[in-house]
């Protein structure tokens, strides 16, 4: 059973999580997110109980993600090798289908919890909790999938969670008195009198302000780690009361739209990255019909039918089997076009044969049973009114078609979110595969553009930025052409994007803007602005609305038009190519094959003895042990656990019968997937950490017991060591195999000019959180976002200069991670210059701005001369410029020269 492999920003998501669990540990929630997010903590509902939440729009793979959270989060905040879980979802459907996953053997969600926790998990349902027995609880990992619907409630004694059961007695009866005070403070956690008063059995009499023996208190005790899916629905008193009952140990919330003033959302998915890592089909070629329904519906039709032709081609091509389908919005019963009448119209009057079409309404089940991605499957067209069925997976969906007005239809996000996932996740052949597909009913581009806009920023978690090259009009994308597959389309022509602005009396000096024009629609005049809208003009239109809530309304449709417009202007929305960079390769000898240049070859010739004494040796790593106080000392940092934190372990890790093997085996089988220790034989691996144990014990004289319990701080630091410790042999070794040229037994370093780094248009994943949002246009960028600039200070001047240099045809603040960004290798990994140009020379620049303070730095000095050396070797098509503030200028200038 294999873990699915995780996409990049699906591993920095988890990354962040595992920082901040880290961090709090040390400082608290509050300021861990602060120091990680760059804002203020939101703590009202829980208090000291962390609650953050991972924003991931539709279709990013919130649940797989929440899958490998657990036991990331088990042992980063929890420090427990047994967690218990509570994943929280918003219906009984998705409650099914969530639990059917995890415990269903060989599926991606239930591997990443099995390979952590093998074949012992224990997945259930609420009604299930009871039949686990009370030893099993601390030794297997216990996830229990329910709805918060179960807990939410005004009265406890109404939900059979929180009631007293009989079925919890042998569990409860062996609990420590310590242990159960953490639920005397919880709401409805105690028998109240007026319990026993309703209580016909007699069985409470004896129990008043004693906690309840029931399935919410058994729960609680255990402090779990509580997951909720689709968070912004639980944003209620109910629902923290609910939550609250629950003891959690930290919250974790998933959603594509949270709720702002309420949500500590510590890390946020863009749409590009979504798009880059081939999870979504992007742009949505958007067609408007303003002759109706009868041309939207005709328009679906013919795509799907050039898109099954194009299917065929790539299938033959070795892309695998691909169906098209088309999911039809109809209208509802009593307007012209319901669901009948439409099969009726596709099949009497556009000659469709009747089985290729399904009607999936509350009424007709046409769905049912049906497997979709089977190649015997007939069905291309799926019509239905208002939302289909929760859970339900159409992979090959392709073409949106709604008959209703798109402003206004209702539940049209799922149907979109349906149509912009990638077919299993993978990039296709043909382009014309690689996108959605939309045919509604509207008079003009960017009317549809916008009520498809606000459809996608407002229900499904994208972002205005994200937005702006989401969409794209038919003409700018043909579904085909004489291209052959994957070849760059020539530049196109696209129109320009138009908002109109309530203008109930626009002022002259508003009409007198260039790009602004009054038009009368439905009886009223509304204005219509074309091109970038500056802020002088943004003035003027808040002018035309009073209210703060329209004023608001305004400025979002400008930061929308703004983004849509820059968008366009953008060289890589315009079909233009960047030019191709080289990676940097290396030869044996004269006449031997040419390789990648990688981190991995270079730790290929490095010699390091992990038995040596400094290396068993942890200086970091301090733990004593006072009573039942346990302090764990971390450089400058102590975390201190208590009595209270054991209550989930398996007593063999407090008890005075553990050995040193034991716990060696224990560190063996958590760490074998480290990526320093990964390459060594379980042999090695094991010789290594027992010589650390024994170092620990011996010379440093920490009992046993206490090492048992600080065993997560010690892998921890283990890891952390050994990787310091590869990296100072990488680093001696990089300096004589690759910076050493004309040394004997340095490699051939060259640029390999026949495997470049391609800059594609489209596929440039920026962390929402990260991105430029200042109002300085930058004019040459070659994508319509920028990554990590922020708005005004030294690198901004940088980039300022390099967007108007003469010498600049355009240029990409360079993204830190492969394969979108583009670096050079290095004793570390990769370094990721801060700017990538194309001269009008058609040589391409590295262009690295550094502040004094890191002019010499033994790392930046290593970038630096591995840049001049990728420069040096290019025969001139490449240049390198090392840029520092004074006489930033000039130093730009000579660079380009």
């Amino acid at each position: 059973m294999t873990p699915i492999t995780l996409k990049t920003y699906q591993q920095a998501a988890l990354d962040t999580l595992a920082g901040f669990a880290r961090t709090a540990r040390l400082q608290g929630a509050a300021q861990a997110f602060a120091s990680l997010a760059g804002r203020p903590y939101q703590a009202d509902a829980f208090g000291e109980v962390p609650c953050v939440c991972l924003r991931v729009p539709t279709g990013g793979g919130k649940t797989v993600l929440a899958a490998h959270a657990v036991p990331m989060l088990a042992r980063a905040w929890a420090a427990v090798d047994a967690p218990v879980a509570l994943w929280l979802v918003p219906s009984d459907a998705i409650r099914t289908q969530t639990l059917k996953a995890l415990q269903t053997p060989g599926h991606p969600y239930r591997a990443a919890l099995a390979d952590a926790y093998g074949e012992g998990l224990r997945v259930c349902a609420l009604e299930d909790v009871a039949q686990i027995a009370a030893p099993e609880w601390g030794r297997n990992a216990v996830v229990v999938v329910a709805t918060i619907q179960s807990f939410r409630v005004e009265d406890a004694g109404q939900r059979n969670v929180y009631s007293f059961s009989e079925s919890f007695e042998p569990h409860f009866r062996g609990v420590d008195g310590r242990a159960l005070a953490c639920l005397q403070n919880l709401p409805d956690a105690l028998v109240a009198p007026e319990d026993v008063a309703r209580d016909t059995t007699g069985v409470l009499a004896g129990f008043v302000g004693q906690p309840r023996w029931s399935l919410a208190n058994w729960l609680a005790l255990h402090r779990p780690l509580v997951i909720v899916d689709e968070a912004h629905n639980t944003k209620t008193d109910k629902s923290f009361t609910a939550l609250q009952r629950l003891n959690p140990s930290l919250i974790l919330e998933l959603t594509a739209t949270p709720i702002a003033a309420k949500t500590n959302v510590l890390y946020h998915v863009s749409a590009q990255e979504l798009a880059a890592e081939d999870m979504i089909k992007l742009p949505i070629v958007l067609a408007e019909h303003p002759e109706g329904w009868p041309a939207a519906v005709f328009g679906a039709v013919q795509t799907q039918r050039k898109l099954e032709a194009e299917a065929l081609k790539d299938e033959a091509d070795g892309h695998g089997y691909v169906r098209p389908i088309v999911l039809f919005q109809a209208q509802n019963e009593g307007d012209e076009m319901p669901p009948e009448k439409l099969r009726n119209y596709l099949v009497n009057e556009l000659q469709l044969p009747a089985n290729q079409i399904v009607v999936a309404t509350g009424k007709e089940r046409g769905l049912d049973d049906i497997h979709l991605a089977a190649r015997d499957c007939p069905v291309r067209y799926v019509i239905t009114v208002q939302a289909l069925r929760e859970g339900w997976d159409c992979p090959f969906a392709y073409v949106l078609c709604s008959l209703q007005k798109l402003s206004s239809a209702t539940a049209v996000e799922q149907l979109l979110g349906r149509v912009l996932r990638m077919p299993h996740a993978q990039r296709r052949g043909r382009e014309a595969l690689n996108r959605a597909y939309a045919h509604v009913c509207a008079a003009e581009f960017s009317q549809a553009a916008h009520a498809l806009a606000d459809r996608l920023i407002q229900h499904m978690g994208f972002e205005a930025l994200d937005v702006a090259s989401m969409i794209a009009p038919p003409s700018a994308l043909p579904l085909w052409s004489d291209l052959e597959p994957n070849q760059p389309a020539a530049p196109v022509i696209q129109a320009p994007i138009a908002t109109v602005f309530e203008a109930p009396s626009a002022t002259p000096e508003l009409l007198a803007l260039p790009g602004v024009q009054v038009q009368t629609m439905a009886g009223m005049p509304q204005v219509v602005v074309a091109g970038h809208i500056g802020q002088d003009t943004e003035a003027l239109l808040l002018a035309q609305v009073r209210g703060a809530k329209k004023q608001e309304q305004v400025r979002e449709q400008v930061a929308q038009h703004n983004a849509l417009v820059a968008a366009q202007a953008a060289p890589a929305s315009r079909g233009t190519p960047f030019a191709p960079l080289p990676r940097l390769a290396y030869r044996t000898a004269a006449q031997a094959p040419l390789w990648p240049l990688e981190r991995e070859a270079v730790l290929e010739e490095m010699e390091l003895d992990l038995l040596q004494p400094q290396a068993v040796q942890l200086p970091g790593f301090h733990a004593a042990q006072e009573a039942e106080l346990f302090e764990i000392g971390m450089q400058n940092a102590r975390v201190t656990l208590r009595h209270a934190d054991s209550t989930q372990m398996a007593m063999d890790w407090i008890s005075s019968s553990i050995d040193a093997p034991t716990l060696v085996g224990w560190l063996d089988q958590l760490l074998f997937k480290a990526p320093d220790l990964a390459g060594l034989t379980q042999g090695e691996r094991r010789a290594y950490l027992a010589a650390v144990v024994n170092h620990q014990l011996h010379t440093c004289g920490v009992p046993l017991v206490v090492l048992a319990q600080a065993r997560f701080r010690l892998a921890r630091d283990i890891e952390s060591h050994v990787a310091q410790l590869r990296q100072t042999a990488a680093q001696r070794t990089f300096r004589q195999k690759v910076l050493a040229q004309g040394d004997g037994s340095a490699w051939l370093v060259e640029p390999d000019w026949a495997h470049p780094h391609v800059f594609e248009p489209g596929r440039y994943p920026v962390p929402v959180a990260s991105r430029y949002s200042g109002r300085y246009q930058f004019g040459k960028h070659y994508f319509p976002v920028l990554a990590d600039l922020k708005d005004g200070g030294q690198e901004f001047q940088c980039a300022q200069l390099i967007d108007r240099h003469q010498r600049v045809r355009h240029w990409v603040r360079n993204l830190d991670t492969a394969p979108c960004g583009f670096g050079l290798p290095t004793s570390r990994g990769r370094f990721y210059a801060d700017f990538v140009a194309e001269l009008l020379d058609g040589r391409v620049a590295l262009l690295e701005f550094k502040g004094a303070h890191l002019m010499n730095d033994p790392y930046e000095i290593e970038k630096r001369q591995v840049g001049e050396l990728w420069a040096r070797t290019s025969s001139n098509r490449a240049v390198f410029g090392w840029l520092s503030y004074e006489g930033l200028a000039q130093q730009l200038d000579t660079a380009l020269a």
